[in-house]
């Protein structure tokens, strides 16, 4: 069914990205039996067509991005020395934070997210001139198109940058948009999906979500009532589906098919200090023949990821994380008890027993460490927490590329 829909999906964006300028290329000939005229999807019975092509394009972006996005932060390593894999220059300049802006490694999804931003809001605004005999489907559809909207205006916020240190990104080629206001324009397209949800469950999402953005700017107090609002215990994650190859980013590049990034050491300590943290950080050691010579010789493990395996779903909220992001609010209240049962919650869910201690800001932190393995998270926390790993003058965002800047009048 999956690649069913990604084929639909590639219709979809062919459609709607290409045939407006082709519309007088030719006169008097059939229209094509294998691309969809753009008119033609502002109807009702197309609205799930296009819905699923919101979801597809912005679910290839997610999977590319949280792959690189582990590979600036200090959960990913590079290493040509050792491994055999570790080939793509623009994964090392990543790894080090030396990235260029013609880097074709953040190119990629940088193209990407903004094909998913036009899809949602364009996707809304056919909406907007449909008259729907089905309520039901119009809810759905405000609730889809403000929801990838939302996430991709926020993604431009937190993986996107001016420079080194300056976040933001640009909607339809106009001027740069800093991080405080892109959160804002993603709060409001979240805000419009949330009064649009068509179930608590679906409102409980959002609701994570506008958390999320609320505590990523430091904003605690009005991140509370969100989270409070959030998922619970048992909800289903709300997820990336992988794309039409059968195969997502993280197997291709940093996984079983191929080792463009391994896996930093501590998260095996946190496995040999309780075993059961296996259980939440799949990983295993690289087998010799994947090594290079000088890994051989270096007589140590190297360790890669095994949680996204052929096919794979990624995660884009949890029920987990909205718990952790409520025990950070309460140990930054003074309420480490609360904090504690929260965290405690997360870890009976993957059969890890109880934390015994204080719960501080270096806990949390080390949690959040070991529940949002590989999903993209880590190097936003780095940069929050100014415990980011390089050093001054490397980048702590991704540029906004040289094909945006070479076209964008207001660069």
């Amino acid at each position: 069914m999956r690649i069913f829909k990604n084929l639909i999906f590639t219709g979809l964006l062919a459609g709607v990205l290409l045939l407006p300028a082709c519309d007088n290329f030719v006169n008097e000939v059939d229209d094509p039996i294998d691309v969809v005229n753009s008119q033609a999807l502002t109807t009702e019975d197309q609205v799930p067509f296009y819905m699923t092509g919101v979801k597809g394009r912005y679910d290839i972006f997610h999977d590319n991005m949280t792959v690189i996005a582990c590979g600036l932060s200090d959960a990913c390593v590079f290493q040509s020395e050792f491994v055999s894999d570790a080939t793509f220059p623009t994964f090392q300049d990543i790894d080090i934070g030396e990235i260029t802006l013609d880097n074709n490694s953040v190119d990629g999804p940088f193209t990407t997210i903004g094909q998913a931003r036009f899809l949602a809001d364009d996707f809304l605004s056919r909406v907007a001139e449909i008259e729907f005999s089905d309520a039901a489907l119009k809810q759905e559809a405000l609730y889809t198109g403000n929801l990838y909207g939302g996430l991709a205006r926020y993604n431009y916020a937190v993986y996107f940058g001016l420079n080194e240190n300056e976040g933001g990104g640009v909607i339809d080629a106009g001027p740069f948009i800093p991080s405080s206001e892109m959160f804002a324009l993603a709060s409001d397209k979240l805000q419009a999906a949330l009064n649009n949800a068509p179930t608590e469950y679906e409102a409980r999402v959002v609701n994570s979500l506008l958390g999320r953005i609320q505590l990523y700017q430091g904003n605690y107090d009005a991140a509370e009532p969100f989270l409070e609002a959030g998922m619970v215990e048992g909800d289903a994650p709300l997820q990336a589906e992988y794309s039409l190859e059968s195969q997502n980013a993280w197997a291709a590049q940093a996984g079983r098919s191929r080792n463009q990034y391994t896996i930093d050491e501590r998260f095996q300590d946190y496995i040999d200090e309780n075993p059961q943290e296996a259980n939440r950080i799949p990983i295993e050691v690289l087998p010799e023949s994947e090594l290079q010579d000088a890994g051989v010789a270096a007589g140590r493990d190297f360790y890669r990821q095994t949680k996204y395996e052929e096919p794979s779903d990624i995660n884009i909220m949890k029920w987990q994380e909205n718990h952790l992001m409520l025990a950070e609010i309460a140990v930054r209240d003074g309420n480490p008890a609360t904090a504690l049962t929260l965290i405690n919650e997360v870890r009976a869910s993957h059969d890890i027993d109880p934390f015994v201690g204080v719960v501080t800001m270096d806990v949390i932190l080390e949690e959040r460490d070991k529940e949002l393995f590989v999903t993209g998270e880590r190097m936003i926390d780095q940069r929050r927490t100014n415990t980011f790993h390089l050093p001054e003058g490397t980048w702590r965002y991704f540029p906004i590329t040289q094909s945006e800047r070479n076209q964008n009048e207001n660069f």
